[in-house]
């Protein structure tokens, strides 16, 4: 199922798409910043309006990366 549903991303992102967030959480981050350039716009207003963090979710927790974390993703 996780195969399938990336390879489904990848066909949407491939024709300028996106999909439903809640669908699953197998997408990668990067398919997922792909189908959702605004994301980390999104992430910065979040982390003005809620600092801390209480308020999330499983899509939150699989694709947000605090600042302090963002530098080790792209070496990655």
């Amino acid at each position: 199922m996780a195969n399938w549903t990336r390879q489904l991303i990848d066909l949407a992102i491939a024709h300028q798409g996106s999909y439903y967030l809640p669908y699953q959480i197998h997408v990668s981050r990067e398919q997922f910043l792909a189908a959702y350039p605004r994301a980390e716009a999104f992430f910065a207003l979040k982390r003005r309006v809620d600092p801390i963090n209480k308020f999330r979710n499983k899509l939150w927790d699989a694709y947000y990366l605090p600042p302090d974390n963002q530098a080790n993703a792209k070496e990655l």
